[in-house]
């Protein structure tokens, strides 16, 4: 389930955190992020995947824009799809200036537009 409008763009996982393998993913392609805003991620990602009862992803559209989607596995039904959704949603509106933070990094860093 993807918790923002489907686009054409491709995406690139930021981070990733899973609930059923106990184990959590950062792409070493946006490691030059600062480490304060990488450790906000891994926390964020990290709770809610636990939360969630799910996998949780952060990740970049290639326009910059941010995403958050959740999986499940297959006949896990603790997860709650609708409640899941509503949590992203949360995140976005609670987490704006980090989202912000982000956006003009992608900016600055890896789209070569300047601000």
């Amino acid at each position: 389930m993807i918790t923002a409008d489907e686009r054409e763009y491709g995406k690139s996982v930021i981070c990733a955190a899973s609930v059923y393998k106990q184990k959590y993913f950062f792409n070493d392609k946006y490691s030059g992020l600062p480490e304060e805003i990488k450790k906000e991620i891994r926390v964020k990602v990290v709770t809610l995947a636990e939360k969630l009862h799910c996998i949780f992803i952060m990740g970049f559209y290639d326009d910059g824009e941010i995403y958050f989607e959740t999986r499940a596995e297959e006949g896990d039904f603790a997860f709650d799809e609708i409640g899941a959704a509503l949590e992203a949603e949360r995140l976005k509106r609670s987490e704006r200036e980090l989202i912000s933070r982000l956006g003009v990094w992608y900016t600055v860093f890896k789209s070569g537009k300047a601000l």
